[in-house]
């Protein structure tokens, strides 16, 4: 297609009509003719903005992956899985379909009422822009629903701009639960606070994404963002004293593995006053899952559920509650519920994959990793040859096959955080109990090996720093095992947890009869 195309920037990306459905880029949303609503993935939605701006001109796979994956090199199968969950959508919403040309690309083609003639022939070198009759205006149902997105908006500056729109993009990129998320939603929020530097909600809001990026960003980067969030906040209290988002923020940015009890008072506080902000509630239940509470966990956002749009960092945080809570059958239904939603998203697919390995269902779990097409496409598929042999071990549990595994999952380790948190349940499961603790040893306290920051790939751009470990994984069924060995009392005393057990006056889940 020449050197006219660029990169889709979703944030900026204008809405438009297609086959009578209504495309929103910067929310990932499209609206069908009869209401339904449905939220693509990121590069779902990008590949759609893609073929749809090519006004029915035929893309080649070089065109998509230099417009929406940024001219990195990815594989055939990543493509293949976003033109197939397109199929999907066009099933479900009708009014278009996705058609190949082989050898040459892909195509839109618009059908029904609204469908306009098509190109025959080769594609020509420039891609046609969206016609102004397909552009529609962000109009006020998109302001009203602010209040209810992830992050606070009260409007704390009355007679400045309209910066609704702002804060509403930002909200659905930052739940994109991505680095690239988190990026669009600063970008936006920038903006915003320009705008209307007088509104207390937006720097909040601002706050509240710098204090995200000191949890999954590059050490060297962190205390910029550290210093950032900081800044934000202080405006925002300035502004209007005890803003919600800010008095969040503070507490995303501090470390949270030692400190449960001091962030659990601080979280509490912002509900007292603001009991449905949504930031302060999420990241209680995720606490309570750190200190052994899943089923505490699970009860809070049983509620948050009920009451807010699923996105898939939500649905995903209640399946894994309700499983850490031994609550199964509900866990079941949610994750049939995620999946339907989210089919291919990382976080969705790797927490029913694991819930499918870990309740006996190791063969449901190796057809689910036989289905290519769904697999994310931010994964390695170094990762996904070390799980199909665990799969196989935990399916098979002959010694060859475990052995063979945790070749695998011991180097895996040595990574990433992630890989190292994974490793640890995947040897528990196996039964190979001193293997989980020597890479427990690791990655809490740096013996034996050292287990890196980042979490699995650099794609990913996410971190786990060495004195922010995670532990909610401790608690899961996954590593019921760990918790019968005498080993693991010292462990949760060491990292601090009997301490906060102590102080709180409560007990994790396991202790309770």
């Amino acid at each position: 297609m020449g050197d006219t195309l660029q990169p889709i920037d979703l944030a900026r990306a204008p809405d438009f009509m297609l086959g009578g459905a209504k495309v929103r880029p910067s929310l990932r949303q499209v609206v069908a003719v009869d209401g339904r609503e449905t939220v693509l993935e990121p590069r779902v939605m990008q590949v759609l903005v893609a073929l749809a701006s090519a006004g029915g001109a035929i893309l080649s796979r070089d065109d998509l992956i230099l417009t929406c994956w940024s001219g990195r090199i990815v594989g055939e199968d990543a493509i293949n899985r976003v033109i197939s969950r397109l199929r999907r959508l066009s099933e479900e919403i009708g009014g278009f379909r996705i058609e190949t040309i082989t050898k040459v690309g892909y195509r839109i083609v618009e059908e029904g009422p609204a469908a306009r003639a098509a190109p025959s022939g080769v594609a020509s070198r420039e891609v046609a822009k969206p016609s102004r009759r397909r552009l529609v205006a962000v109009g006020g149902a998109v302001v009203a629903a602010a209040s209810a997105g992830f992050l606070l908006w009260p409007r704390g500056a009355p007679d400045g701009p309209d910066i609704g729109p702002l804060v509403v993009q930002a909200s659905t990129a930052l739940e994109q639960g991505t680095a690239e998320g988190n990026d669009q939603a600063i970008g936006l929020l920038k903006r915003a606070v320009e705008l209307s530097p007088k509104d207390a909600s937006a720097w909040g809001a601002l706050a509240f994404c710098y204090a995200a990026a000191t949890h999954t960003r590059a050490p060297r980067v962190q205390p910029d963002f550290a210093l950032r969030a900081r800044e934000a906040a202080r405006r925002a209290e300035n502004l209007a004293p005890g803003e919600p988002n800010a008095r969040t923020a503070l507490v995303l940015m501090g470390v949270a593995m030692g400190r449960w009890g001091e962030n659990e008072r601080a979280l509490r506080g912002v509900l007292a006053d603001h009991p449905k902000h949504l930031p302060a509630r999420l990241m209680l239940a995720d606490l309570l899952g750190a200190v052994g509470r899943w089923r505490e966990s699970a009860d809070f956002l049983d509620a948050v559920n009920t009451e807010e749009a699923p996105t898939p960092g939500r649905v995903q945080r209640h399946l894994q509650a309700l499983w850490g809570a031994g609550r199964m059958e509900e866990a079941d239904r949610a994750a049939a519920r995620a999946v339907s939603l989210y089919p291919s998203h990382f976080a969705v697919w790797f927490t029913h994959f694991h819930l499918l390995l870990y309740t006996g269902r190791a063969h449901e779990a190796l057809g689910k990793l036989a289905n290519l097409e769904a697999r994310p496409d931010s994964a390695d598929e170094d990762n996904f040859q070390m799980i199909l042999a665990v799969a196989k071990a935990m399916e098979s549990r002959t010694a060859s096959d475990i052995d063979a595994a945790l070749g695998l999952v011991r180097a895996s380790a040595r990574s990433g955080a992630g890989y190292a948190e994974n490793a640890i349940q995947y040897a528990a499961a196996l039964g190979r109990i001193d293997i989980a603790f020597e890479i427990c040893d690791a990655y809490f306290f740096a013996k034996g090996f050292t287990v890196p920051e980042i979490r699995f790939t650099t794609r990913q751009k996410t971190y786990t720093p060495a004195d922010d470990r995670r532990t909610g994984f401790l608690f899961l069924p996954s590593t019921s095992a760990l918790r019968l060995d005498p080993r693991f009392a010292a462990m949760t005393e060491t990292l601090g947890l009997d301490a906060y057990w102590r102080e709180a006056g409560v007990r994790p889940d396991y202790k309770v009869a």
